[in-house]
């Protein structure tokens, strides 16, 4: 039987994992909003990383149960990618 320390090893990797694509939308998104158009130029190569960064620290934070956490960063993907794709087809 998997002991409960285990269980939150597994639920901490798979929350960085799921902070990936999360950050990384977000991350598209504000340099979307930094550039006021489609000519992105160098945002992205500043509000990715960054974005990135703020992901997988709140996917580390001890503050909130794993599952929690986990389920914050599924949402928070799906609400990013949702909203890359709106910001992206209001400019194109």
């Amino acid at each position: 039987m998997p002991s409960p320390a285990s269980r939150e090893t597994r639920l901490t990797a798979a929350t960085v994992l799921a902070a990936l694509p999360c950050g990384y939308c977000f991350g598209v998104v504000a340099a979307f909003m930094l550039a006021g158009g489609p000519e992105l130029g160098q945002a992205p190569l500043l509000t990715v990383p960054l974005a990135v960064l703020a992901a997988i620290g709140f996917a580390l934070l001890p503050l909130l149960e794993a599952q929690t956490r986990f389920m914050t960063m599924i949402v928070a993907a799906i609400v990013a990618a949702d909203a890359f794709l709106m910001v992206r087809s209001a400019f194109l």
